[in-house]
């Protein structure tokens, strides 16, 4: 007999630690949040270890709870699509594209009505990755954000991660950020899962041990979070840009190159059993055009 927890309580803590919060996972499960507490702590009294610690009003990951998360993530995707597969009966063609959560949400999303007017005749599924992992072989497109493309893999450029510090335009006024030198005064957001950080930026500042740090989990919640002036974020200026330009964000000064560490890019990755199809080839073109409208 296999020694699992219910999956009720690997669904309530995977959807707490990627949302960073009880409300937040119970708003998606449509449960209450003492429902997602309780299962939270059936599921720790299981392992017999501590998923997570509390840091003011939010959930931090322990060394365990981040261990487990990142064991248990895989195996809730291969689920989810074992589970699509069974029930798709439909016989409309499927197109899968996976992307980072914050490109899916602030910059594949927005404009994804332009590829679909012109495809009626296929259904959507987009996935939530950083990379492509070989073993999904359901993923038909990924755009994946990484250091260098997979030598194993059919991958091209499409942007650059062009980083800039990100703001609300009174938080901006209030402090008279204008470099890295007005940042001592203000707390500086960081993205657990960004490849580039304040901290590798700020590496030879004598003033970051004084600095005030706050953690999220993704880029659209460090952007949300310096929406309400809560801090200065990093993100990728086309991520940010529908932000910028209703003034809700603004980008005080460039950050000096020499201070970049190396820098993450985003790659069009296409398996090599489904490069030539014709749904693959089609999203591929599409998405070099909106590239290019942009560029």
């Amino acid at each position: 007999m296999r020694n699992l927890p219910p999956f009720k309580a690997l669904n309530a803590f995977e959807a707490t630690a990627r949302l960073g919060g009880v409300r937040a996972a119970a708003a998606e499960l449509a449960v209450t949040q003492s429902a997602v507490s309780h299962q939270l702590a059936n599921l720790e009294n299981h392992l017999r270890a501590a998923l997570f610690h509390r840091q003011g009003k939010r959930l931090i990951l322990t060394d365990t709870g981040r261990d487990y998360l990142n064991r248990i993530g895989p195996v809730l995707d291969h689920l989810e699509e074992a589970t699509f597969e069974a029930a798709n009966h439909s016989q409309v063609e499927t197109l899968t594209v996976s992307a980072p959560p914050s490109f899916l949400a602030m910059w594949l999303l927005p404009r994804i009505a332009n590829f679909t007017a012109g495809h009626e005749d296929l259904d959507l599924r987009l996935l939530e990755r950083l990379t492509l992992a070989p073993e999904e072989e359901t993923i038909d497109c990924a755009i994946e954000y990484r250091l260098a493309p997979d030598s194993a893999s059919n991958a091209t450029q499409i942007l650059s991660d062009q980083v800039v510090p990100l703001a609300s335009p009174d938080l901006i006024a209030r402090h008279s950020i204008r470099s890295l030198d007005d940042l001592s005064e203000v707390t500086l957001i960081e993205t657990e899962r960004r490849l580039i950080s304040w901290q590798a930026i700020l590496r030879e500042s004598p003033k970051l041990e004084s600095q005030r740090f706050l953690s999220v989990s993704y880029s659209l919640h460090a952007f949300e979070a310096a929406r309400l002036g809560l801090g200065v974020a990093l993100g990728n200026r086309y991520n940010a840009q529908r932000f910028i330009d209703e003034g809700s964000l603004a980008v005080p000064f460039e950050i000096p190159e020499v201070l970049k560490p190396r820098t993450p890019k985003y790659f069009l990755t296409l398996p090599e059993k489904k490069s030539a199809l014709k749904k693959v080839v089609g999203f591929s073109e599409w998405l070099q055009a909106e590239i290019t409208a942009i560029s």
